[in-house]
């Protein structure tokens, strides 16, 4: 074997996802990790023109992987109106009229994040609000994007009027008098996104840097949610220039299927840092915007039900094109009659031994019943969720009622029946630290402790079953002898600090490929 490229020692390395066991150094030769050991013997190995670096004590574990991230739509955000902190409309209206002053007099006002559950007036913004704060095309998507918001300007552009009918799946919200009130829900929102202008280099920058501001958590890998060709083909063309560092999973929209399938791509297994993923499908919505598909009324509205926005002929007949095709399904459902939907037409469409091979994927699955959760051991489907989701819904008791309580974010369940658990953060829906997520999932605020986690088991989501659900489990996930070195350094061992502190850990260093890509200053 040649002397190693890089040696790492005197730290607390864990390969796996596990509290044992545990290594003092480790060896990298060609991005890949070759010996663990002892300082000892890794030391030992050590060549002329090895480097190396002292850990000094500090606690290693493999890369972190988003299985579920927005890339691009996280990348605008940092650059467009970001209203996650916004308490009131009237503060949203002046952030876009300061927004509007700032731009282009062609350009549109673009923002996400405000939340109707924590703005001062506990409603929707419509169109009326923001007409006053600017004349340029104004869009802004609720915090979960399954609602979004347009002012005049921008549904005159997009052609909505009061007799343009509601899409399939979604909803245009009006006022009593017919007129569009500038509130879209679920496909809706897509009649003024398409029209929304895309500039290529722009795209570029939001990639770039979201990428960036990823590494500094220690994600190592990206199970990218695609939203159209110019994000793949940007994406894919970043990755193999260097631009972006983190092996991406592009899961990709149903619109690009048949164009794929006619350029005879289907979902890539190996160890490639891009590879074409699964196609997502969108079967339902949000609970904080009461759009998820439930099979009995919310607690807080009993007029509603949620909806689904795809009818089951329809999501048939693209399952069994996906499937023919070879790519993997990532079915977005988060209430229990999308769920259950869901995994009926995966049933008869695959089957258990083909469904298995498949490594179909229910993203979020955030009601499941203890049948669903059978049905889906049976045919191999993975449970792709969101940890950060318990902390942020804090209102899920007054929504679903104590009973429905029981079945929401049944983590726990999930792997005591033998399903693969991939984490990820839904960013920009989420905090994107992959540590917000561990220790939402290992504490659990505002839910039961039932189905708590450990912490191996949290970060067992974002490491190995994560690679798992992206057919990378060969190549990524561990830091065994073959595998990639990617990998974080921390401030702390999460094994045995506090459990409250979790949410507080830090990456020091990340590696990639067995390069540091990221690091604190002060390191």
């Amino acid at each position: 074997m040649p002397d190693p490229d890089i040696i790492l020692y005197n730290g607390r390395i864990y390969p796996q996802a596990e509290p044992r066991p545990v290594f003092e150094a480790l060896a990298v030769w060609k991005r890949r990790v070759t010996d663990l050991g002892s300082d000892r013997q890794i030391l030992s190995l050590r060549g002329k023109h090895t480097r190396t670096m002292n850990l000094r004590g500090r606690t290693v574990l493999p890369g972190f992987c988003d299985s579920h991230i927005h890339l691009l739509n996280y990348g605008m955000l940092l650059q467009t109106l970001d209203l996650s902190k916004t308490l009131s409309i009237d503060e949203m209206k002046r952030q876009v009229a300061l927004k509007g002053s700032s731009e282009k007099s062609d350009d549109w006002v673009l923002g996400r994040g405000w939340d109707d559950e924590k703005l001062l007036d506990h409603r929707y913004p419509n169109r009326h609000d923001l007409d006053s704060a600017t004349s340029r095309p104004v869009f802004l998507k609720r915090i979960c994007g399954h609602v979004a918001v347009a002012n005049t300007k921008a549904l005159k552009l997009s052609g909505i009027t009061r007799h343009t009918p509601d899409p399939d799946g979604g909803i245009i919200v009006r006022d009593p008098d017919g007129q569009p009130n500038g509130v879209l829900k679920e496909r809706a929102i897509e009649i003024v996104e398409n029209d929304v202008p895309q500039r290529f280099d722009e795209d570029r920058r939001a990639l770039v840097l979201a990428a960036r501001k990823l590494a500094k958590l220690g994600i190592t890998s990206l199970h990218c949610i695609v939203s159209d060709l110019n994000e793949l083909v940007a994406l894919r063309r970043l990755k193999h220039a260097g631009g972006i560092h983190q092996s991406i999973y592009a899961i990709v929209p149903l619109k690009l299927l048949d164009q794929l399938v006619s350029l005879g791509w289907a979902t890539e297994s190996g160890e490639d840092g891009f590879r074409v993923g699964g196609v997502k499908l969108y079967l339902d919505g949000s609970l904080g915007a009461r759009t998820a598909a439930l099979q009995s009324a919310y607690s807080d509205d009993q007029s509603s039900m949620g909806m689904l926005t795809m009818r089951r002929d329809e999501l048939e007949r693209v399952v069994l094109r996906a499937r023919d095709a070879g790519f993997q399904l990532c079915i977005h459902a988060i209430g229990d009659r999308a769920v259950e939907l869901a995994i009926e037409v995966l049933a008869k469409s695959f089957g258990t031994s083909r469904g298995r091979k498949s490594r179909n994927r229910i993203e979020h699955a955030s009601i499941a019943s203890t049948e669903s959760i059978s049905r889906m051991r049976k045919l191999g489907i993975i449970a792709s969720v969101q940890p950060r989701f318990i902390y942020s819904d804090s209102w899920a008791c007054e929504r679903l009622g104590a009973e429905r309580l029981k079945h929401l974010y049944p983590f726990r369940s999930f792997l005591r029946a033998g399903i693969v658990l991939a984490a990820g953060s839904d960013c920009p829906v989420e905090d994107p630290n992959p540590f917000e997520g561990v220790w939402s999932a290992t504490m659990r605020p505002g839910l039961g402790a039932g189905e708590r986690l450990t912490v191996g088991q949290a970060l067992a989501s974002y490491s190995k079953n994560a690679a798992y659900a992206s057919f990378c489990e060969d190549a990524r996930g561990s830091l065994e002898s073959g595998k990639m070195a990617d990998l974080v350094v921390l401030d702390r061992d999460p094994f045995s600090c506090d459990p409250t502190a979790l949410r507080t850990t830090r990456v020091l260093k990340t590696i990639i490929g067995g390069r540091v890509v990221s690091q604190k200053q002060s390191n």
